[in-house]
């Protein structure tokens, strides 16, 4: 996986479908901002493309894996039983799941988005401006950091963030 700084989202997918071997767009973190998977080489080839293309930065990131890409393919079998043992009721408010950026309330589908998140690119930048479009207006990150805030005030400036540990 590389992180992908100050290139267009559809200038980095074009590039990544020009290489030879499984590259592709795994987080579209914010404008400006993706992460891409796959294939060692595929990943550094896309990446001296990427900064010819006049990239910020196309910077490896020091994973255990070609997530949100084909490759996780091999573990989705393991992923869906367990997926599918677990017990999901539907929600009291719909749930917007990264996998298509889309508000969901059925458990079955709920059920189906988690397992297809595995091979999926991770569609946060889609997923805020979907929400904030819905009627959102605060977004409250929970846990350690500011990761998530950061992003938020990236995609939309307009909108309060805040967090709790």
């Amino acid at each position: 996986m590389a992180a992908v700084l100050a290139l267009p989202d559809e200038k980095v997918e074009e590039i990544c479908a020009g290489i030879d071997g499984v590259v592709v767009c795994a987080n579209y973190n914010c404008p400006g901002q993706l992460v891409i998977s796959g294939d060692i080489e595929a990943v550094d080839a896309a990446c001296a493309l990427l900064k010819e293309a006049g990239a910020k930065r196309a910077l490896r990131l020091k994973v255990g894996g070609a997530f949100h890409s084909p490759l996780m393919e091999p573990a989705r079998e393991e992923l869906a039983a367990a997926i599918e043992a677990t017990e999901i009721h539907a929600p009291v408010c719909p749930v917007f799941q990264n996998v298509d950026a889309l508000p969901h309330t059925d458990p079955i589908e709920i059920k189906a988005n988690l397992i297809a998140q595995l091979t999926a690119p991770v569609r946060w930048t889609q997923t805020v401006r979907n929400m904030i479009a819905d009627g959102a207006t605060e977004f409250v990150e929970l846990g350690p950091g500011k990761v998530l805030q950061g992003l938020v005030t990236k995609i939309d400036p307009s909108v309060a963030v805040s967090g709790m540990q």
